[in-house]
């Protein structure tokens, strides 16, 4: 099996404790660099996985012997650290958001086809196991057309305020510097799983309401955005931490039937009809697998930068919307 060998830019909380792991895991990926300003992590991570750290970016991106850089930075600082990987010829994954709007998007996209390395958004939600089990009901047909999707996400965490490591700023993800929020938090996640499920249809509108409670007064503790696509389904997609009794889940309605969490309901009447809908496991190394079999064997990139700009742009609408406390057009 041909190797592919990698380095992670940010050795925090995502670095170490996902990326780091998984590159040393899958298959055919070598995790050998590393790099963070961060004396004390990367000394942790010499001494647990026996590679060679870097203060310096620039440094390690200098390696010869080194194919793929994943960045896993603050989101503000992503757009700057995934052009210099690019530009440096290596390809590159980025954790998300890849960006905080859709002209540094852009940006990534010109650069990944002016030096022709490979470019890809980290997004490992799309092999959560309800995912799936959602993803599988649509495309069997059952539900038929669909008329409108809800996904929630609603608890109680001090996540945004303590996630990041004690070494670098834990509060990070509750200030607007580094791009803060759940919008750019779990938004991507929850949207991208979206347009995988709908096939990526013409975005018609947006509105968001992002505000800030609890856990910030910079960015959004709480989090609704409202998607109206060109073919008529109208999508929510709404979380947030503040919620101490919460509630979670997938909403999809059909003409013919619906999901909600790995229930199917089909028919009406004496002739309603529930089932449990197929069960699957949560696979998220079937990423960087995806990522290893495209560089070495050709195979199609499971999360292409085309999809990553759709869900991006919802983002960047989202954004206005709220700001402008309008319904942002996208035609």
């Amino acid at each position: 099996m041909t190797t592919v060998t990698a380095g992670v830019l940010g050795l925090g909380s995502m670095g170490v404790g996902w990326h780091c792991a998984q590159l040393d895991r899958v298959e055919g990926l070598d995790l050998i660099a590393g790099c963070d300003p961060s004396e004390e992590r990367r000394a942790e991570v010499e001494a647990k996985y026996g590679i060679e750290t870097h203060a310096d970016y620039d440094e390690m991106l200098a390696r010869d012997d080194l194919d793929l850089v994943v960045v896993a930075t603050p989101s503000s600082m992503h757009r700057d650290h995934i052009i210099r990987a690019l530009e440096a010829g290596k390809h590159c994954v980025s954790e998300k958001p890849l960006c905080m709007d859709l002209a540094e998007g852009d940006e990534i996209i010109a650069a990944a086809e002016r030096t022709g390395r490979m470019m890809s958004a980290y997004q490992n939600r799309r092999w959560d196991g309800d995912h799936l089990s959602a993803l599988d009901t649509v495309r069997s047909g059952v539900l038929g057309e669909l008329f409108f999707t809800k996904q929630i996400s609603m608890s109680y965490s001090a996540i945004m305020r303590t996630y990041g490591v004690t070494a670098f700023r834990p509060q990070w993800r509750a200030e607007r510097a580094w791009g803060g929020g759940l919008l750019y938090d779990f938004g991507p996640h929850r949207i991208d799983q979206l347009l995988q499920l709908l096939d990526y249809p013409a975005v018609r509108d947006v509105y968001a309401d992002l505000q800030g409670h609890v856990w910030s007064d910079e960015v959004d503790d709480q989090c609704l955005v409202v998607i109206r696509f060109e073919n008529g389904i109208t999508s929510q997609v709404e979380t947030t931490t503040i919620a101490r009794l919460g509630i979670g889940g997938t909403l999809l309605v059909g003409r013919d039937g619906a999901y909600r969490d790995g229930t199917i309901a089909t028919g009406e009447g004496d002739d309603r009809v529930e089932r449990t809908a197929p069960e699957f496991e949560r696979d998220w190394d079937a990423y960087y697998r995806n990522i290893h079999a495209h560089l070495t064997a050709g195979e199609e990139l499971a999360v292409p930068l085309w999809q990553t700009r759709a869900m991006i742009a919802i983002v960047d609408a989202a954004l206005r919307s709220a700001e402008s406390r309008q319904v942002v057009s996208c035609g």
